[in-house]
């Protein structure tokens, strides 16, 4: 079941942008990193022009009366609230949920200011932007397993699928309005409904562009590599079931950049929080 709480005008339709970010069991970060994402995102856009989209993921902990203090500290906010943990269906959710017509999904403890910001800037260009912790190895300081892991994955993704890039489940900016009936007909959840998403938006010839993002994990994975391994081989065997009936419809417009493209347009202002300062 899904329950929504929202506050605030204006209505979030006349808004630039959401961020949708799904949380479980988050209360000693939530609020820094909200708050230090909110400062950038006011300087980017205006505190008037942006919403927060949570979704509480069935948290046990003191996450969901901190949401609470998001929508009264941050008025034009939503939370919407599930049950139990399924972060494919939290971002599914998330998606729905909105009205605006950009929308970043990005997790509350890993995100990249030069992606983001290169990614607004070029929002026009692209219907999709995909930041991968896989397209410049110097930029992934993952432990040895999980880079093994995400590798093994991905090239599951290229021979079962013919998926051009080297990431799906990075942060993200979508042009929601294109996108819309894609997000629409996507069917799975947890770690694979990103993963559709952008299947999908592949072979529906939308214009998609993947870039390096920086990633270092800041805390310890909460499932094991074995449990993780044996899910992939399931969600896999799901998504080919699934993808069967998705047909190529014309040539594939999938783009990469390096990360000095991004760095070429990124200028954070003095004040600006940095990576570094996240919690």
């Amino acid at each position: 079941m899904l329950t929504k709480v929202s506050s605030g005008t204006p209505a979030a339709g006349e808004l630039s942008l959401s961020i949708v970010i799904p949380v479980f069991n988050e209360q000693s970060v939530l609020m820094a990193n909200a708050e230090a994402l909110a400062n950038y995102f006011d300087n980017m856009l205006g505190s008037d022009n942006w919403l927060y989209v949570f979704v509480d993921n069935g948290s046990t902990d003191g996450t969901p009366a901190l949401l609470r203090h998001v929508v009264e500290r941050w008025p034009l906010s939503r939370v919407v609230n599930l049950q139990k943990p399924n972060y494919g269906a939290a971002l599914k959710a998330g998606l729905r949920t909105t009205t605006t017509k950009w929308v970043y999904m990005l997790d509350i403890e890993q995100w990249d200011l030069p992606f983001m910001t290169w990614a607004w800037n070029n929002r026009h260009r692209y219907d999709l932007f995909i930041g991968s912790k896989r397209a410049d190895p110097t930029l992934n300081f993952q432990r040895p397993y999980r880079r093994f892991l995400s590798a093994g994955l991905n090239a599951a993704l290229q021979m079962l699928f013919r998926y051009s890039g080297t990431d799906t489940h990075g942060p993200k900016l979508l042009n929601r309005e294109s996108l819309n009936a894609i997000i629409a007909n996507c069917e799975l959840d947890r770690g694979q409904f990103d993963t559709e998403l952008v299947l999908r938006a592949m072979r529906n010839c939308k214009r998609l562009v993947e870039v390096p993002v920086e990633y270092r994990e800041t805390r310890p994975h909460r499932n094991a590599m074995i449990k993780k391994i044996c899910w992939n081989l399931i969600a896999l065997r799901r998504l080919q079931h699934v993808m069967r009936g998705v047909p190529f419809e014309g040539a594939v417009r999938y783009y990469r950049l390096a990360r000095e493209d991004v760095l070429a347009q990124y200028q954070p202002k003095p004040f600006a929080h940095r990576e570094a300062d996240l919690v």
